[in-house]
C-alpha cells in the first residue's frame, strides 16, 4: 500500500521554503502552508519566534529569506508540525493509505495539496469511468467502493489517465485549453468549479512540473 513517508520529500521539494510576496492572497508561506488559509496552524508560532529573534517583521524582505530559511529548516519541531499538517489534512483526508499504487496516491495527494482535497476524488472517479469501471459513481466521495475500483485498475493506465487529467485541469484553469460546451471534460471541470483565467498562465509551467515530478509506476 502507498506510504506518506515516500511522498513527503517530493512534496516539500515542490513547495519550497519561506516566502511572503506582497499582494499574494496566501500571505506568508512556509513549505507550501499559507498563513491566510491555515491561520491556526501551530507552526506559525515557531516561525514568528524565528523572525523575532532575527529582528524581522512581516512582510519579510526577500533579502532576508536565505537566513530565515536556514533557521526554519533547522528546526526539528517545525518539521514535525509540517509533516502532521500534510498527513492529516491531505493524505489521510483522501484515505491514501488504502491506495495500492504509490504513484497513483502521490498524484492524488499532490493535486489535493495544490488544488484542494475536494477535487481529486471526482477526478479519480472520472478516470475510472473512462478506463475500466463505468459503474463507478462520480459523487466526490473517496469511499471503499472507489478505492476498490482504483486498486483493481491497472496502475500504469490509471496513473497515466490521472496525470493527463491534471495537465488538462491546469491548462483549462490557465485559459490555455479551449473545450467545447458539450465536451465531457469541460463538464467535469465545471463540476469542479474551475474557471479559466488567463492571469493564471504565469503559474502553468510550475503546475505542470508538479505532475511531471511524480514517476509512473513500474510495469
Amino acid at each position: 500500500m502507498a506510504e506518506f513517508a515516500h511522498f513527503l520529500p517530493k512534496l516539500l521539494a515542490a513547495e519550497g521554503g519561506y516566502c511572503h510576496t506582497p499582494g499574494d492572497a496566501g500571505q506568508e508561506t512556509w513549505r507550501g502552508v499559507a498563513r491566510a488559509y491555515q491561520p491556526a496552524w501551530c507552526g506559525w508560532e515557531l516561525i514568528d519566534l524565528a523572525k523575532k529573534r532575527r529582528g524581522l517583521a512581516s512582510p519579510v524582505p526577500a533579502a532576508a529569506y536565505p537566513r530565515l530559511n536556514k533557521a526554519l529548516a533547522a528546526d526539528p519541531l517545525l518539521a514535525v508540525r509540517v509533516r502532521a499538517l500534510y498527513k492529516t489534512l491531505y493524505w489521510d483526508a483522501l484515505r491514501l493509505d488504502d491506495c495500492a499504487s504509490q504513484a497513483v496516491a502521490e498524484q492524488l495527494a499532490d493535486h489535493g495539496v495544490n488544488a484542494g482535497t475536494g477535487r481529486p476524488p471526482r477526478m479519480l472517479q472520472y478516470a475510472l469511468r473512462q478506463l475500466c469501471h463505468p459503474e463507478v459513481t462520480e459523487d466526490g466521495c473517496l469511499g471503499p467502493r472507489t478505492l476498490a475500483a482504483a486498486n483493481a485498475c491497472p496502475a500504469p493506465a490509471l496513473f497515466g489517465a490521472l496525470a493527463e487529467l491534471r495537465r488538462d485541469f491546469y491548462r483549462y484553469r490557465a485559459g490555455a485549453l479551449a473545450l467545447p460546451l458539450a465536451d465531457p471534460l469541460r463538464g467535469l471541470f465545471e463540476r469542479l468549479r474551475v474557471r479559466p483565467d488567463a492571469r493564471q498562465r504565469k503559474f502553468l509551467g510550475s503546475w505542470l512540473s508538479r505532475v511531471a515530478a511524480i514517476a509512473p509506476p513500474a510495469g
